[in-house]
């Protein structure tokens, strides 16, 4: 009969391992991260796979569209991200003719530069000094030698205007004044207008094709003025005046 041994008791680890694997994994995946997201700003910010390769202008012809490229001076092989675009929007804005530009990135490799024309209502008298803004600080000038005028009053040169716009006689306010009064005049009454003058803001002339003189005075009750010079125009008269447009008067000079 043999005695009983005693064993020794293994000993147990009860420790978890899955928190530390936790861990570990938790740290590999917060590295991966850093690692892709360096990569990516030195991507996006400092490589040329995502660098200027075409700069590209609609809205505008040539040789405008050269002048756009000229002022918003986009460098071919800087990154896209690193593009002023407000500064380039504030350079092209500065040519008087543009009445409004946005800077577009288009990814990968393509800006656009989106304008838009001033459209003109009137043409500047050749007569009438060209107001010192209308080159709009940019020192340009006028290709064809007319200046057209836009419904904001602002004086811009032009390539090509289209044929039958009046023209406008006055300088500062009194412009901005007459420029009003002739965006605001309904169609058929347009048509008949040749010419505006204004000495002051309160006294503005349309010139009739006809010849006659409509004495229309401040740009303020315009629509109403309006509906009155049209009833007065069935009389037969040199000089319309409604300045008072509810005390219109007509005149016989001749």
């Amino acid at each position: 009969m043999s005695l009983p041994t005693a064993t020794r008791p293994r000993r147990v680890d009860l420790s978890d391992p899955t928190p530390r694997r936790r861990r570990r994994r938790r740290v590999l995946v917060v590295g991966g991260l850093l690692i892709l997201a360096a990569a990516g700003v030195w991507l996006v910010w400092f490589s040329s796979v995502l660098e200027v390769r075409e700069v590209r202008v609609v809205g505008a012809e040539e040789p405008r569209a050269q002048e756009v490229l000229a002022a918003a001076d986009i460098p071919a092989g800087l990154p896209l991200a690193r593009v002023d675009a407000g500064a380039a929007e504030r350079a092209v804005r500065d040519l008087s003719w543009v009445s409004a530009v946005e800077v577009r990135r288009g990814w990968p490799n393509e800006v656009v530069l989106a304008v838009e024309v001033r459209e003109p209502v009137a043409v500047l008298d050749p007569a009438a000094p060209v107001p010192d803004s209308a080159a709009g600080g940019s020192g340009e000038g006028s290709p064809t030698g007319a200046w057209g005028i836009d419904a904001d009053g602002v004086v811009f040169p032009a390539e090509e205007l289209p044929r039958r716009l009046p023209r406008i006689r006055a300088q500062g306010a009194a412009l901005s004044a007459a420029t009003s009064v002739v965006g605001g005049l309904p169609a058929d009454l347009l048509k008949r207008v040749v010419s505006v003058t204004a000495t002051t803001m309160d006294d503005i002339d349309l010139h009739l094709r006809s010849g006659d003189v409509v004495r229309w005075g401040s740009a303020m009750e315009s629509e109403t003025k309006a509906e009155v010079l049209r009833a007065l125009l069935k009389r037969k008269a040199d000089m319309y005046d409604v300045s008072a447009p509810e005390l219109p008067t007509t005149f016989k000079l001749r």
